[in-house]
């Protein structure tokens, strides 16, 4: 069962501050918490390995949906309040990866640490799928064919919400650094037939 602490739920209790009453907020995180500690039950035998996808981030999205919609929140306005929420939440990270990058020839390093963090943090154990195509010292291009954000969020009817995730890596990564390009044109989330990542060094 949850301990009652996760970074997303209680962002999105943050974040609804600014248009919900403090009692609708509460119902809203009591029905996600009951929501969250169901997805963990029912997903108890998957691998620990999937648990920074899934606790952290999936099951928590899922959970705050339908909390919004069970609350009487109109399902476009719950897609679109979580999607807002995450994009907002990735503000942060995004700044701090920005300032790492002001460490001279760091950014040099990025196509290397995407294709190690790529592998073991989004691998086939982790419910990923990828097609790499080109891993050299300045670039790295590979297809995600295979994703569990997008393959759980329909498995449990709430497809429109893995746009979210998506948009995170676009403020975390899009502007990393100047010498730096971020050219995602396509995500399964967003109806593509795959994500195709590709992150190159400019000479």
């Amino acid at each position: 069962m949850s301990n009652r602490k996760n970074r997303f739920i209680d962002g999105v209790k943050e974040f609804l501050k600014a248009e919900f009453s403090e009692d609708f907020i509460s119902e809203v995180t009591e029905k996600a918490w009951n929501r969250y500690d169901s997805l963990i039950l029912e997903n108890a035998n998957e691998p620990k390995i999937m648990w920074t996808h899934t606790r952290e981030r999936i099951y928590p999205g899922i959970a705050v949906f339908y909390a919004l919609l069970d609350m009487g929140v109109e399902r476009e306005k719950s897609a679109l309040l979580l999607k807002n929420y995450y994009k907002k939440r990735s503000e942060k990270p995004a700044a701090m990866i920005q300032k790492i990058m002001k460490i001279p020839g760091l950014y040099k390093k990025v196509p290397k640490f995407f294709a190690r963090m790529t592998k073991k943090v989004f691998g086939e154990p982790a419910g990923f799928k990828a097609r790499f195509y080109e891993e050299k010292k300045d670039a790295i291009k590979f297809d995600m064919l295979v994703c569990p954000y997008q393959e759980i969020c329909k498995k449990y009817g709430c497809p429109e919400i893995v746009e979210m995730y998506c948009d995170a890596d676009d403020v975390c990564y899009g502007n990393m650094h100047p010498k730096i390009q971020w050219l995602r044109t396509k995500t399964l989330g967003k109806g593509g037939d795959c994500c195709d990542f590709e992150v190159r060094v400019l000479k």
